[in-house]
């Protein structure tokens, strides 16, 4: 049987037609026999950038920082059996946070369901709820380039999120000869239609009204953010994902609301965008506050402050860039802007002077990375204490965008995730603990291969530093021996020699003068790392904090 007749190979070729039509043009190709004949379409198809990954789990992680960098997805392909379960951290990182994937995997032939031959598992329930949509395919089956194209849509459209497409393969899984790809046709989407932005001006109108933005917003929110708030006439207290740099976007909003200043200077309605922030003081306030809020945003997941919360909570389903884009044809109280501004700065002159005098800490690197990365670059920060540094001390820039994997705040697949960011030709810094980058060498492996303009910044306090922040630091029942061990779990590795081992360009820096020379160009694939120490990273904190506190309480009159 010729390529040209064979059922298998065309049945590939047009579900990857399909894909393609769709505008998908990345996919990361994981090794094994049982998804042959879609390796091959997938070769074959010029509009698809096929990308050979060694581990699936890595795979995984880069499409999601690929579809987080370009908001659209990318494609994963496994063999059949247990390859395909090192997928379900990154698609339940996908689900959680809305990240459109198209989730690709060979699996045995259907006479072999249930049977214990190799390879085999239940693959119909391997990713549960957490993907939008299950298809069983028929690779025999007319019409699989609809069947693509369906299933791009569906991961695409209203809330984004992963599509697990299930493919049946029997042997031969080699043909005799190759299939060309299908002739390009795109599809054009359909127009969204305008949206109705309700009138806001019975519940802020001269009131005084605080914005709270959580992350995992389009590129174009923060600027769209920005004026919205400048309009309306309210300050901003906004994750690092999406704060904007603008007047009213506070610089230091988690050390205000530890300062407890969102107690002293409450609001008389808070309008939030998203999921909630970052900065614990701030969410911990909205829980327990009282303070009537108004929630915008879309998710299929109820907002926690409806179960946990004490307060008032309106929720306005609408996407939270089409409201920030229309006009809010209201004013807020414009006083209670002004005294947000004037605690900001005096908070920020306070935080700014106190990390000068601090050396290269945990803190001033992430201030330093969001100074000094390139324009236009990506800074990616790792789940535990890199994100929550970034938010507390890191700058707002209009011309570099922060991501992280907060849809269920893992530390998996860090480095693959800005991995995938870098594939985009966008230079991106990695800021992630030494647990993490433990975590993911399988990802770190392909660094050096694949030339993505990633720079890893790793932060080595030799174990889980965010612990120190936690109440197994200082519970009398934890012994420090049983702390260290399963907390602090210290490993005294440097990465630099394994690194270099892995053809990854490495150095350490102690000096905020060399990080930031490791971060001028962003064009070459490279590690920086900073060693310190956990518990005194958490008095610098201490000491940052407090001296962010006296100097609001001596601006108080």
């Amino acid at each position: 049987m010729t390529a040209e007749t064979n059922p298998t190979s065309i049945g590939c070729r047009d579900l990857v037609s399909g894909l393609a039509d769709a505008g998908v043009t990345i996919a990361f190709v994981s090794p094994g026999s049982r998804h042959t004949p879609l390796v091959l379409a997938l070769a074959a198809e010029e509009r698809i950038n096929d990308i050979s990954i060694r581990d699936e789990r890595s795979a995984g992680f880069m499409a999601l920082g690929w579809a987080k960098a370009t908001e659209s997805p990318a494609i994963v392909v496994s063999t059949s059996g247990s390859a395909a379960t090192h997928y379900y951290p990154s698609i339940v990182e996908a689900d959680q946070a809305g990240v459109p994937m198209i989730v690709v995997t060979a699996d045995r032939p259907l006479r072999l369901r249930g049977t214990s031959a190799p390879q085999t598992l239940d693959q119909e329930h391997l990713y549960t709820t957490h993907v939008k949509a299950f298809v069983d395919i028929d690779i025999s089956a007319p019409a699989l380039t609809d069947t693509a194209i369906a299933a791009v849509a569906t991961a695409t459209d209203g809330i984004p999120g992963p599509v697990h497409l299930n493919v049946p393969l029997d042997e031969p899984l080699t043909p005799s000869a190759l299939t060309a790809a299908l002739p390009a046709n795109p599809i054009r989407r359909p127009e969204q239609a305008s949206v109705v932005v309700p009138d806001m001006r019975n519940l802020v109108e001269g009131r005084r009204v605080l914005i709270i933005a959580g992350g995992g917003q389009p590129r174009r929110f923060p600027a769209a953010l920005g004026r919205y708030a400048s309009a309306l006439g309210a300050s901003i207290f906004a994750d690092p994902q999406c704060r904007p740099a603008s007047d009213g976007a506070l610089r230091a909003g988690d050390a205000l609301a530890g300062a407890g200043m969102l107690d002293r200077l409450p609001p008389d309605v808070v309008l939030r965008f998203g999921p909630l922030p970052i900065s614990k003081p701030v969410a911990t306030w909205l829980t327990h506050s009282g303070v009537p809020q108004i929630l915008v945003g879309r998710s299929r997941l109820e907002d926690p402050l409806v179960r946990l919360g004490e307060t008032q909570l309106d929720h306005i389903d609408i996407d939270p860039l089409d409201f920030v884009a229309s006009d809010p044809r209201c004013t807020a109280d414009h006083a209670y802007l002004a005294e947000w501004v004037a605690a900001d700065r005096a908070a920020s002159i306070a935080l700014v002077s106190a990390l000068e005098g601090s050396g290269l800490t945990e803190p001033l690197v992430a201030r330093t990375v969001m100074e000094a990365a390139p324009s236009g670059s990506i800074v990616f920060g790792a789940s535990s204490m890199p994100i929550r540094d970034l938010d507390r001390f890191g700058v707002a820039r209009p011309d570099v965008t922060v991501l992280a994997n907060r849809g269920v705040n893992g530390i998996d697949g860090s480095i693959s995730t800005a991995i995938g960011c870098a594939l985009t030709g966008t230079p991106t810094v990695a800021v992630i603990g030494d647990i993490a980058a433990l975590h993911d060498l399988s990802g770190l492996s392909e660094l050096a291969r694949l030339q993505a303009p990633l720079t890893v910044v790793v932060i080595n306090n030799d174990g889980g530093g965010i612990f120190s922040f936690l109440p197994q630091r200082t519970s009398a029942v934890l012994p420090d021996d049983l702390y260290e061990r399963h907390w602090g779990t210290p490993h005294g590795f440097t990465l630099i020699p394994i690194a270099t081992s892995l053809g990854v360009t490495a150095a350490r820096v102690e000096r905020v003068d060399q990080l930031r020379d490791r971060l001028n160009d962003g064009r070459q694939p490279g590690l920086v790392e900073i060693q310190t120490d956990r518990s005194l990273n958490a008095a610098v904190h201490d000491t940052i904090q407090q001296a962010v506190s006296v100097a609001l309480a001596e601006q108080t009159p």
